[in-house]
């Protein structure tokens, strides 16, 4: 069993803050910008446009990989019955996920309201959230749920999951060092699961800047009507931003999972030595 999932819930919800602060604090401008294409919006560089709703966007990762992973070693858990083993490539994809799919229903509002923010400029997220509750209702902090909780568990099986499982690949078979290996590993997980995951990702994020339903209503309507603008290319709209901030997630949670669970590990080995 790795590192990380011999990790305590606690430990681990501590550690999947942190990694996915750190990731989204360095990688806020892709966001943005594969959010703005595909819901149209004009290009900038601008650097308070790029980092708006980056309050919301920690929260959201922060939170997001704190919950992915505890719910990723609760899978694991299940799925070796507790032993203490090495995991098999489809156990450590299939951990993954279903944490990530579980993990969409704390996404959804959150992104949503990010999206929001986003697309207005307004800077006070819980103002934005009570106004979309007061205009919209309650329920429609939950629009686009289900492609969130489809989009996360691509997201998740590959960073939590093909990610380690192409780099131990390439460290055995190639000889690569543990950066370099990391490093392609994460490239090769992050265009695979930004591929299969990037439709669900785009009608989740035209539905979420859309909570008037002016254009784009259900999960259905909103395919038939992206497919109807420009065909399939339509549904990957800002696949090449979402790709690299995958792989550039995939390598730093990667990093910061690993290196924080060895700190973690050795600090509770000793306590357990001392008492």
């Amino acid at each position: 069993m790795s590192a990380a999932s011999a990790l305590t819930p606690a430990e681990a919800l501590g550690v999947g803050v942190c990694s996915g602060t750190i990731e989204v604090c360095l990688q806020q401008p892709t966001l943005y910008l594969k959010n703005a294409t595909q819901q149209r919006l004009p290009f900038t560089l601008n650097p308070f446009v790029l980092y708006r709703g980056l309050t919301m966007s920690v929260a959201n990762m922060g939170i997001l990989t704190g919950i992915q992973f505890p719910l990723s070693n609760l899978v694991t858990r299940a799925l070796t019955g507790g032993e203490s083993r090495k995991l098999t490539p489809a156990e450590q994809i299939t951990s993954g996920f279903a944490g990530g799919a579980m993990s969409g229903v704390v996404c959804a509002p959150m992104e949503l309201v990010m999206i929001q923010q986003q697309r207005f400029g307004e800077s006070n997220l819980f103002r934005v959230g009570a106004r979309i509750v007061r205009d919209h209702g309650v329920s429609t902090l939950y629009r686009g749920l289900l492609t969130a909780c489809g989009r996360e568990a691509f997201f998740c099986a590959g960073v939590l999951g093909l990610g380690p499982v192409f780099t131990e690949a390439l460290q055995e078979r190639f000889g690569l060092g543990e950066k370099s290996g990391s490093l392609l590993g994460a490239v090769g997980a992050g265009v695979i699961s930004a591929t299969l995951s990037h439709p669900l990702d785009t009608v989740k994020t035209c539905m979420q800047g859309d909570i008037q339903q002016a254009k784009y209503t259900s999960v259905t309507s909103t395919v038939r009507t992206l497919l109807r603008d420009e065909r399939l290319p339509r549904l990957f709209a800002g696949w090449g931003w979402r790709t690299v901030r995958i792989i550039g997630a995939t390598f730093i949670i990667g990093q910061c999972k690993d290196r924080l669970s060895e700190l973690l590990l050795p600090r509770r080995h000793r306590l357990t030595t001392c008492s």
